[in-house]
C-alpha cells in the first residue's frame, strides 16, 4: 500500500504557500468571471441600443438646413446592421445595394453602405441664341447656355431648330432639333457619431437639387469582435516580479524573483 502521508507536505510554511497560491488562483478566477459578466452585459446593452437605434432610424425623416454658403445640407440617421443576425427585410435591402454595385456575397469587408436619391428644378432663361439664314425659306436657330459654380458643378446646354417658311401660308414649321445638355454634380457627405448615434449628412452646391431620400447602412461584425477579444488560458514564458517564495529549505521569504515556467493569466490581464 502506497502511504500518502509522506507526500502531503505537513510544515507551517509550505502550507501557509500553498493557500496564498489558491487564494490568489480563486480570487484571479473569481475577477476573471466578473469581467466575463461585464463583458456579456456590455454586449446585450450594444446589441439593445442598436435595436432602439435603428428603430428612430426608421421614423426618422430628411432633415434641411443651410451652411454658412446657403447650400442645402440634408441629414438622416443611420441604420447598424449585424451581418451575422439579419432579418429577412434586411437581407433584400442590402442585396439590392449588392445587385446595384456588383458586390460579392460575402459583404465582411464592407463597412458601409450610402444611398442618395435626388430632384432638380432647374430653368434655362435668356439663353444665347442665333439665327442662321440657310435659305430664303429655311433657318436654324442656336441655343447655348453654360453655368459654372465651381470646378465640379456645372451645366452646359446647346441645342439647334431647324425651322421652313411656307410662303403661301407665311406659317413656320419645325423640321427637326436638336438639344444637347450635360451636368455636374459633386455630393459631400459624412458620417456623424452623435452620442452614439450615427447620422449621414449629405450636401451639394449645385442650386435645385432637394434629396427626396437619403440611407446609411453601417455593418458591423459582431463574431469578428468576439474572436479578437483576449482569452485566458494558459502560457509559458518568464516571469518576473516581486512576491512571496518558497526556497528549497521550505522557507517562505518576501522578495524578487525571476521564474520559468507555465502561467495561467484571465482576459483582463492579457495585453
Amino acid at each position: 500500500m502506497i502511504n500518502l502521508r509522506k507526500y502531503i507536505p505537513t510544515d507551517r510554511n509550505t502550507l501557509i504557500f500553498i493557500g496564498v497560491v489558491l487564494f490568489v488562483l480563486l480570487f484571479l478566477r473569481q475577477c476573471n468571471s466578473t469581467a466575463n459578466l461585464k463583458r456579456e452585459l456590455e454586449q446585450e446593452q450594444m446589441v439593445s441600443g442598436r435595436a432602439l437605434n435603428n428603430y428612430r432610424a426608421s421614423l426618422d425623416t430628411i432633415k434641411n438646413e443651410r451652411n454658412k454658403n446657403g447650400d442645402l445640407v440634408s441629414s438622416k440617421l443611420s441604420y447598424e446592421y449585424d451581418i451575422n443576425s439579419l432579418t429577412a427585410e434586411n437581407k433584400k435591402v442590402i442585396e439590392d445595394y449588392q445587385r446595384s454595385l456588383k458586390l460579392t456575397k460575402d459583404i465582411k469587408n464592407v463597412n458601409s453602405l450610402l444611398r442618395a436619391e435626388i430632384r432638380i428644378k432647374d430653368s434655362i432663361i435668356n439663353s444665347n441664341g442665333t439665327v442662321l439664314n440657310t435659305s430664303d425659306s429655311t433657318a436654324t436657330i442656336a441655343f447655348n447656355d453654360i453655368k459654372n459654380w465651381d470646378k465640379y458643378n456645372w451645366r452646359r446646354f446647346n441645342g439647334t431648330l431647324d425651322v421652313l417658311r411656307n410662303h403661301e401660308t407665311n406659317k413656320i414649321s419645325l423640321v427637326s432639333s436638336r438639344f444637347d445638355f450635360e451636368q455636374g454634380i459633386e455630393l459631400k457627405a459624412a458620417i456623424l457619431n452623435e452620442g452614439g448615434i450615427n447620422s449621414l449628412k449629405i450636401t451639394t452646391v449645385y442650386p435645385g437639387i432637394v434629396f427626396t431620400n437619403i440611407e446609411n447602412i453601417n455593418l458591423v461584425n459582431d463574431k469578428l469582435n468576439k474572436k479578437n477579444e483576449k482569452k485566458a488560458g494558459w502560457s509559458i514564458g518568464v516571469g518576473a516580479g516581486y512576491g512571496l517564495n518558497l526556497n528549497a529549505n521550505k522557507v517562505v521569504s518576501v522578495g524578487p524573483s525571476i521564474n520559468i515556467g507555465a502561467m495561467w493569466s484571465p482576459k483582463w490581464l492579457r495585453f
